[in-house]
């Protein structure tokens, strides 16, 4: 009767086994999640510098620029104050020079501040978890995630260059996971 149990427990336990896989299998939920836990702390975003301070514009060259500064303030993410207005003898152009200041509601979008200049975010990345993942295993403790990130444009999208790619809402990356035996799966760049 020992026999008999020690035999139906071993082919219990090596049915559990082969069922489950192994540890170093990946699949798209283990994907899914360490790439979505990874840009937690890493995220992906697009960025542009504007000026703060005293600022020149002109009417005809910089109008557009300057209603994206307007836009700024109406939202409430800057302020500006006219120091000075002038008008050019004989040109339908004027200068204007506007004191800028940056509020708190633009924290969460400035990245990196100096005196007169400011990097912030134009356009945030999000994981598409519908859109699913290519796994392309390299080995048994290698592997290669590709992931939709879609583009979710922030209050700055008018200061984003001209010249990057604005045709699509989304981007394709790839991700490095490697297996580490105390920790599972994880993304390593």
């Amino acid at each position: 009767m020992a026999i008999y149990f020690r035999l139906l427990t071993a082919l219990c336990l090596t049915t559990i086994v082969a069922a489950c896989g192994s540890d170093k299998s990946i699949n798209e939920r283990v994907a899914l999640g360490e790439v979505a836990f990874y840009l937690e702390s890493n995220p992906v975003y697009e960025t542009a510098e504007i000026d703060y301070g005293e600022v020149k514009f002109r009417q005809k060259s910089d109008s557009s620029l300057l209603t994206a500064y307007h836009n700024l303030e109406r939202w409430g993410y800057v302020t500006m104050e006219l120091l000075k207005e002038r008008k050019r003898f004989l040109s339908k152009d004027s200068t204007f020079v506007y004191l800028i200041k940056l509020t708190d509601k633009s924290i969460p979008f400035v990245l990196q501040k100096t005196d007169k200049r400011a990097t912030v975010k134009t356009a945030e990345y999000t994981l598409d978890e519908e859109g699913g993942v290519h796994i392309e295993q390299a080995g048994k403790k290698r592997a290669n995630a590709t992931v939709t990130l879609n583009k979710v444009e922030t209050d700055f999208i008018d200061f984003a260059k001209k010249g990057v790619d604005n045709n699509a809402s989304f981007i394709k990356k790839t991700y490095s996971l490697r297996f580490n035996g105390d920790a599972g799966w994880e993304v390593t760049k």
